[in-house]
C-alpha cells in the first residue's frame, strides 16, 4: 500500500506525548498516528454495528410481540 505525506497542526502537549510514546514504543510519529486512526476507525465501525444490532433486536422483538398478539387473537 502506498503512503502519502501530509502536514497537520496539533497542540504542543500532544506532540510531546506523541514523541514520548514513540520513544517508548521505539516507533515513529507516523506509525503511531496511523495506528491511532486505524483504532478510531475500528471503534467507529464497532459502534455502528452495535447500534445496528440494537435496532434489529428491537424490530425482532416488536415483530415477535405482534405475532404473539395475533396468535392469541386466533386462539379466541
Amino acid at each position: 500500500m502506498s503512503k502519502e505525506k501530509i502536514t497537520v497542526t496539533i497542540e504542543e502537549e500532544l506532540v510531546a506525548e506523541l514523541d514520548r510514546l514513540a520513544r517508548t514504543l521505539k516507533g515513529s510519529r507516523s506509525s503511531l498516528v496511523e495506528t491511532a486512526i486505524r483504532a478510531w476507525k475500528k471503534a467507529q465501525m464497532e459502534q455502528e454495528l452495535m447500534e445496528g444490532y440494537r435496532a434489529m433486536a428491537k424490530e425482532d422483538r416488536n415483530t415477535a410481540e405482534e405475532s404473539l398478539a395475533a396468535g392469541y387473537e386466533a386462539l379466541k
